[in-house]
């Protein structure tokens, strides 16, 4: 999987998470959403639709990100191992 790297952090999208655990559309969204022990800048990074626009459009047309994202979350390696916890994995 390629990692996509961002501020010095090398990150996966959750589209990329979805895919790399062979889970639905949104899985790994809806998780995230539940988990309060994550925090911004070390286990994810957010990015708004108008803070990078053409990285985003870069990482859509690469299949790193779903089409329709428009505000794009970057989980960290730290970030990611929360999720799993989380989840039972």
């Amino acid at each position: 999987m390629q990692f996509i790297t961002y501020q010095g952090h090398n990150t996966l999208s959750l589209r990329q998470l979805d895919q790399l655990n062979g889970v639905p559309k949104g899985t790994t969204f809806r998780l995230f959403k539940r988990c309060d022990a994550l925090q911004e800048g070390q286990d994810f990074l957010y990015l708004a639709a108008d803070a990078a626009p053409e990285q985003i459009r870069a990482w859509r047309e690469a299949g790193l990100i779903y089409p329709a994202t428009v505000n794009v979350v970057l989980l960290t390696e730290t970030g990611y191992r929360k999720l799993q916890t989380m989840a039972g994995r």
